[in-house]
């Protein structure tokens, strides 16, 4: 039976380690957690290993002191919130798309019985309120995006398993991870740059290595299902 890579948290992809550290300052245990982001539901238990760590020096949503700066290892573009506007309606625009690539790909009966394996809502994503203040909705953005991120890598590999072949679905993925970390690394910056405010986040992605082959493509199938819905809220937000 075929089956997904399993992630060595050791030797993970580098990019959703991203890290803004205050000027100065050496890194330390965070000062405060956030509680645990939503699980998913209907997952067999440990299904998902997930820990998104924010924290600022004087307690949640606090920036940090104007003498301990926020720092970013590049300047950040002067037209840094109309990249996130067009990276999300990208995003947005390209997530039907993906999905259906993605259920055509995996064989019935996906693709005959798409709505009852697929569009019931077996997904929960961290919460997003659109009508917040713009560094609580970046904020915000940040985690739904860093939280879909991972899934979307876990997606990846067991695709390049599962379906090693199709070109096609491997470039669609690949185009929206990649976005989707651009839009990641404006998000940071922007919140540094305009709120010094500085984020830690650790996140380990989703573990199928216990399921099987259909329960494999279901789950990527039920991801990209909600994931679609919430891009399209993210992309009228902004």
């Amino acid at each position: 039976m075929s089956s997904c890579p399993s992630r060595d948290p050791d030797s993970s992809d580098p990019r959703p380690q991203a890290r803004l550290v205050g000027k100065g300052e050496q890194e330390g245990p965070p000062s405060q957690l956030i509680p645990p982001l939503p699980q998913v539901s209907r997952f067999q238990a440990g299904i998902l290993s997930l820990l998104l760590v924010l924290h600022w020096e004087l307690g949640a949503g606090s920036p940090t002191p104007d003498k301990v700066s926020c720092v970013m290892d590049h300047p950040c573009s002067s037209n840094l919130m109309t990249q996130v506007k067009n990276q999300l309606e990208q995003l947005n625009s390209s997530a039907n798309p993906l999905f259906v690539a993605y259920y055509m790909a995996q064989g019935e009966p996906l693709p005959k019985y798409v709505d009852r394996l697929c569009g019931e809502d077996f997904m929960s994503f961290p919460p997003f309120h659109a009508n917040g203040a713009e560094k609580d909705k970046l904020m915000e953005l940040y985690r739904v995006m860093a939280y879909f991120y991972l899934f979307l890598d876990d997606v990846m590999q067991c695709q390049k398993t599962l379906n090693p072949n199709d070109q096609k679905l491997h470039s669609k993925l690949d185009s929206t991870a990649d976005t989707v970390w651009g839009l990641l690394s404006n998000v940071l910056c922007r919140l540094c740059d305009n709120y010094n405010v500085r984020l830690t986040d650790m996140i380990n992605g989703l573990n199928t290595s216990e399921e099987d082959v259909f329960q494999k493509k279901r789950l990527g199938c039920q991801l990209l299902f909600k994931y679609k819905q919430v891009i399209a809220e993210l992309a009228q937000a902004f």
